[in-house]
């Protein structure tokens, strides 16, 4: 079984960012705006007074929070993997190997460790529910 271009691509994405989050960290680092604003409008009269820090810290925490949980995803779709597939995909997304480096590392042919990457994309794509219904039939069929 073949993957789809777009499903391949969405897999990899998922794995790209995952990288970018564990090695930047999870803080996004949006600072709050300092220099003062001045407006020709007149000045309501309410109750309710704008933050930028506020509004900042809680942009900060939701954007944290879901680099989080996109590394939390990822992770715990590559636990469905076997230790070759789970080894090759580290090694190659995450190490930034190629596979002949990955097939010596190994101790694989260049062939086998293809094959393994292929199956553990197609793994990963069932574990992210990125796969569309008929590509989840053929994957039940072949895994």
């Amino acid at each position: 079984m073949r993957l789809a271009k777009e499903t391949r691509r969405a897999v990899i994405e998922a794995l790209k960012m995952c990288v970018l989050y564990e090695r930047m960290g999870y803080h996004p680092g949006y600072e709050p705006r300092m220099t003062p604003s001045y407006t020709l409008a007149k000045p309501q009269q309410t109750n309710w007074e704008y933050s930028t820090t506020e509004e900042t810290a809680h942009r900060n925490l939701e954007t944290e929070q879901q680099r989080r949980a996109h590394v939390e995803r990822v992770r715990g779709a590559m636990r469905v993997l076997s230790e070759d597939e789970r080894n090759v995909i580290e090694r190659r997304y995450f190490q930034d190997m190629r596979t002949p480096q990955i097939a010596m590392e190994l101790y694989m042919s260049e062939r086998w460790c293809h094959a393994q990457c292929n199956r553990a994309l197609i793994k990963l794509a069932l574990a992210l529910g990125l796969l569309s219904p008929e590509e989840e039939r053929e994957a039940a069929a072949v895994l």
